[in-house]
């Protein structure tokens, strides 16, 4: 009985990693809300295709825990939230085809931090400077 077997991922004739690090433009609070662009990037340049990114809100600098979630976390005018969970804490993105997402948090509860991490496809970790909102 003759069985088929799939090639290793290294034997592909697609490249194995969409990107390999990503960028973060942090907004000006208003009204509650502060708006994150990503860039992916892959080899020190901007992506020019879609991809599926996972992300979460961490309250530390290394990403080393999950956050409270904020108010909610949703999709500015790049990209598309696929696969929100964990009360917006944690979600999946895709990109458009010039490798960019914008998300919009909203937290009306007073001061909080946040740090955005995306998680890379070869699993490390990209982490956001703080994204603050004050009082």
């Amino acid at each position: 009985m003759s069985r088929s077997v799939q090639e290793p991922a290294s034997h592909s004739p697609f490249k194995n990693w969409a990107f390999d690090n990503a960028t973060f433009v942090i907004g000006a609070e208003a009204a509650n809300v502060i708006n994150v662009g990503i860039q992916l990037r892959y080899g020190g340049a901007d992506i020019a295709e879609r991809s599926a990114v996972r992300m979460y809100l961490s309250d530390d600098a290394n990403g080393d825990s999950i956050s409270a979630a904020p108010d909610s976390v949703a999709i500015g005018t790049d990209g598309v939230i696929i696969d929100p969970y964990a009360a917006s804490q944690s979600f999946m993105a895709v990109s458009e085809s010039d490798g960019d997402i914008d998300i919009d948090i909203t937290e009306a509860g007073g001061a909080d931090t946040f740090y955005l991490v995306v998680i890379l496809p070869d699993g490390s970790l990209v982490v956001s400077s703080a994204i603050t909102f004050a009082a």
